[in-house]
């Protein structure tokens, strides 16, 4: 199954940037890291650079398969 891209908003500048999940189980992101006991594995980081030219901040994203409400409980 292809993974399809994501468009997303620097957390800075609010510039557009797209990105791609590493994969189909890794479905979703955070700026932050996300707390344990919220997922699945491991959370995979992806380190990127703002395109805005008077940004070029640069930007963590965690990407993690989180856990379903329900399997908690």
């Amino acid at each position: 199954m292809a993974v399809s891209k994501l468009l997303l908003n620097c957390p800075y500048c609010d510039w557009p940037f797209e990105v791609k999940p590493p994969d189909s189980l890794h479905s979703a992101y955070s700026f932050e890291k996300p707390l344990r006991g919220s997922f699945y594995g491991e959370v995979i980081e992806q380190n990127l650079v703002c395109k805005n030219p008077k940004c070029k901040k640069p930007i963590t994203l965690y990407w993690y398969a989180p856990m379903n409400y329900f399997n908690r409980i």
